[in-house]
This record gives C-alpha cells, structure tokens and sequence, in this order.
C-alpha cells in the first residue's frame, strides 16, 4: 500500500524503522499471549508459576520479532511476504506441535522439531503452566527463544540495510 516507501521518505533514520517495526510485533506478541492467558484464567488454568510464565511470553515475543525481521523481508509485495509468512509459520508450528504434539510424532519428526522456535515456545508455556519447571529446566527453552529471535533480528537488520529494492 506504499506505506514503507513513505516511511523510507520520512525523516527518519534505518535504525527507527526497524525499531518502530519490531516494537509493534513485539507489542502485538505480547498483547496475544495475555488474551490467551486471561482466556485460560477464566477457563480455569492455574498456572504453576505466574512469574515463569512472564518470562516466558517474553521470551516468545522476543524470539517471533526476530523472525518477523526476516519474514518481512522474503517479498517484494504485500502478497509476497505474506505468503512467506503463512508458509515459514505453517511449517514451524507443523513441526513444533502445534496440529500434532511432538511426543506422538515419529522419532525422526521429533529429531527434526528441534529447530522448530514452535515447539521451544509451546515447552516453555507448559514449563511454567503444568510441568512445574525449575528456572534451571526453563533455561534451555528460554535461551534458544532468545538466540533464535537475535539471531532473527540481525539476519533482518542485514537484509534491511542490503535490499533496498524492496521499497520500490
């Protein structure tokens, strides 16, 4: 819709627009995941660890801007990138467990799972909702949240600042 082009055009600098973008995703993470637990309260979910689980949602949010740095990258069009984006999140959420739980999948398929940031998001929910983890067990989960969403982040931040074709 030609909104990019003018924020391109804006006096604004690289750096505040790719704030501006992970700081909406961010929010709008952060804004779902506390839907989904006021619907999980009311529904009665009584979370082991109210604190654990904040981490958590934080760590998820953190982890999903990152990878939406480099999803809104992958086109040149609205239609593009969108559908880069159905396909990236239909595979991370097949092969984290979300249609079908990881423990059900074949071997290989839960070999597989583990580059799924699904399945590190879905574990560190339930690490603080049900299975009682302790901050050393949360840590795992936690940190390859926060790796995937850096690493995410940068790799986007790159192609940012390399493709400059993409506004045009």
């Amino acid at each position: 819709m030609g909104t990019m082009l003018r924020l391109r055009i804006a006096p604004l600098g690289g750096a505040s627009l790719l704030a501006g973008k992970a700081l909406a995703c961010f929010l709008t993470a952060i804004g779902v995941m506390v839907m989904m637990t006021v619907l999980g309260l009311m529904l009665g979910m009584r979370p082991a660890s109210y604190g654990k689980l904040v981490v958590a949602g934080l760590c998820i949010a953190a982890a999903f801007t990152g990878i939406m740095m480099v999803v809104s990258l992958l086109g040149r069009t609205e239609q593009g990138v969108s559908g880069a984006g159905w396909a990236a999140n239909l595979i991370m959420a097949m092969l984290g467990g979300c249609m079908v739980p990881v423990m059900f999948m074949p071997q290989w398929v839960q070999s597989a799972s583990v580059v799924s940031p699904v399945r590190w998001a879905i574990l560190a929910i339930e690490g603080a909702v049900w299975r009682e983890f302790s901050w050393p067990e949360m840590a795992l989960p936690l940190l390859v949240l926060l790796v995937t969403g850096g690493v995410c982040f940068a790799i986007g931040t790159f192609m940012f600042r390399t493709k400059q074709d993409v506004f045009v």
